[in-house]
């Protein structure tokens, strides 16, 4: 088994998830993931359908509904997109 992000070897059992599913962490890199995981990467698409749905003032959970990301990494998104914006006059 090679490590999604850089093919390393070097893998080790660490865990399970919430769904039972063995997980592992890459000695390497320190990435952790799933063998033969369900879900993928959001696409493009689908980010730029969020982000409209942003300016629209959706709440996260209509958003996660209509789209089908998770609302974990919706919350995690939106903070990520917060913290890439210019600051204007100390708002954060």
């Amino acid at each position: 088994m090679n490590c999604p992000k850089c093919q390393s070897t070097q893998i080790i059992k660490y865990g399970h998830t919430h769904y039972g599913k063995p997980r592992f962490r890459c000695l390497a890199c320190g990435r952790q993931f799933v063998e033969n995981a369900t879900r993928g990467p959001i696409d493009e698409a689908t980010r730029k359908l969020i982000d409209k749905l942003l300016l629209e003032r959706c709440s996260l959970a209509a958003i996660a509904r209509v789209t089908g990301v998770s609302e974990r990494w919706l919350q995690m998104y939106v903070n990520q997109k917060f913290y890439q914006t210019p600051c204007e006059s100390g708002n954060h």
